[in-house]
């Protein structure tokens, strides 16, 4: 069924981001919810959801849960990175240096991916799941990549500042972002002086986090970079700031003249009026639609609302995720998922844990088209389309296949076998679809399955096109066939429909 695109004239502007009713709180608006707010609709969450309201079940996914801890090994490199860098250096040995220099960096490439198979696995967990899916976003925002950045502590510390973010006012964030090593690197915020303004962090924080192109002048440009000056690294892991070099002069801002700093520029960008719009249209790139967005009334509607509620960012949360607009049908079932949605998603959906191997997750992850804390630029990713070429199409069907395929210990390397005996001595050992549990679906006749996979895997928008194909191929030979069976659901999740919530 096609529906008309909501318009000011079929859909009241006024309407628009009034909670959903009460009335149309059922299975069907719950798993649309999960999905989009998180990566999965588990059925028991959704039955789960429906005994109270949508209000109670966004409130629940977005209270502080239990911040991804930092590991004991991370935490010692940060502790002693500073020094053990400043006596590398000081070699008087060329050679000696190098080496010392290159085991310090291969340490860190280690803690990375170690770090980043840990933020894998933390984010799977569905009480996670929607707060890492939107620090995602505010990744995609705020970027910054490990390609520059190569300390692992300085991206784990900078990806907690997100998290906490959640739970803050949006102008308080950029504050403290504006504070982060990792952005006052990427950014070259250190190279900045009175003498030598660098204009890097005043365009992108005007462009890419709260005003968006087109909203403010060269001249705000250059007045503001005067604004940031004197943000340095302290030992290479802190934030400082040094007066001496901060210019204290005069600048002339979005036609405001005093004698600005960083803090203050921020709040004067918040005075512009596409403050009020621009997270709102990112926001809804993200979660909402992957075309054309909205009728800018309904924008503007919520920005309005977002502005006089001092631009708090749970207070959008909770507005978009309960609203009219959100559950209108023409946003539903047609988002493309990013590759980490797709991964995230299969990983809950088939409820298994993600793979220990950090090579062949973030080597599956790049292949999609999704590298891990490495966006292709400073605008970070793009979405819908953008994720789907002949490459990426191929690195998904992969990764399914690979998820119903027992591990060969044969054939994994020393490092591998090694993270394989660490991850069974500590219980963690689901990562593939056993036999076992596929041979329990075979008790249910072709038509039950059908129904149960079509309704488990597929949003309700591509179930009618999916069911008799699903049918006949379940009923194909011996319809009891283990094989028959596996290849099914791995075709049904390779399919476009899968790829879509």
């Amino acid at each position: 069924m096609s529906y008309a695109k909501p318009s000011p004239e079929n859909f009241p502007v006024k309407d628009a981001w009034k909670p959903l009713p009460l009335s149309h709180w059922n299975a069907e608006t719950a798993a649309h919810l999960f999905r989009r707010m998180g990566y999965s609709a588990n059925p028991a969450r959704v039955k789960q959801a429906l005994n109270g309201t949508v209000t109670k079940t966004i409130e629940g996914a977005f209270k502080p849960t239990s911040t991804l801890p930092k590991s004991a090994e991370l935490a010692k490199y940060e502790r002693e990175y500073f020094e053990r860098s400043t006596q590398a250096a000081r070699l008087k040995d060329s050679k000696e240096r190098r080496l010392a220099q290159r085991d310090i960096r291969r340490e860190g490439e280690h803690l990375f991916r170690e770090y980043a198979v840990q933020w894998y696995r933390f984010a799977r967990d569905e009480a996670h799941a929607p707060q890492e899916k939107f620090v995602t976003f505010l990744h995609d925002i705020f970027v910054v990549e490990q390609r520059k950045i190569r300390e692992p502590f300085l991206l784990f510390n900078f990806e907690q500042t997100l998290r906490e973010g959640i739970h803050l006012k949006y102008p308080e964030l950029c504050k403290r972002v504006s504070r982060e090593p990792s952005m006052i690197r990427y950014l070259d915020l250190n190279l900045s002086s009175a003498k030598k303004p660098n204009e890097n962090f005043a365009r992108e924080l005007f462009e890419l986090f709260i005003l968006g192109e087109g909203n403010y002048t060269e001249d705000d440009i250059k007045e503001a970079a005067r604004a940031f000056t004197g943000y340095r690294i302290k030992k290479r892991t802190e934030y400082t700031h040094i007066p001496r070099i901060h210019d204290k002069s005069e600048k002339s801002v979005f036609g405001k003249k005093g004698p600005w700093d960083g803090d203050d520029v921020i709040d004067l960008a918040f005075e512009q009026p596409a403050a009020r719009t621009y997270l709102i249209q990112e926001l809804m790139k993200f979660y909402l639609t992957d075309n054309e967005l909205p009728h800018p009334d309904y924008i503007q509607a919520l920005g309005d609302l977002w502005a006089s509620n001092n631009y708090d960012l749970k207070f959008l949360i909770q507005t978009f995720f309960q609203s009219r607009l959100f559950f209108h049908p023409v946003y539903r079932g047609n988002l493309i998922k990013s590759p980490i949605q797709f991964y995230l998603g299969l990983c809950q959906d088939l409820r298994i844990d993600v793979t220990p191997f950090a090579g062949r997750t973030l080597h599956s992850m790049r292949t999609m088209g999704q590298n891990f804390y490495n966006p292709p630029n400073v605008r970070g990713w793009l979405y819908g389309q953008n994720w789907i070429n002949a490459t990426t199409i191929s690195g998904r069907r992969q990764l399914v296949d690979y998820l119903f395929t027992p591990i060969d210990e044969n054939n994994l390397n020393g490092n591998d076998q090694r993270t394989l005996k660490t991850a069974l001595e500590n219980n963690y050992a689901n990562f593939q679809v056993s036999k076992d549990r596929l041979n329990t679906l075979l008790e249910l006749e072709p038509e039950a399955l059908a129904d149960l996979l079509i309704n488990y895997f597929i949003t309700e928008l591509s179930r009618e096109n999916y069911r008799a194909t699903l049918v006949m191929l379940l009923n194909k030979g011996n319809p009891k066939n283990y094989w028959n069976l596996r290849n099914t659901i791995i075709g049904l999740l390779q399919s476009p429909a899968y790829n879509l919530c």
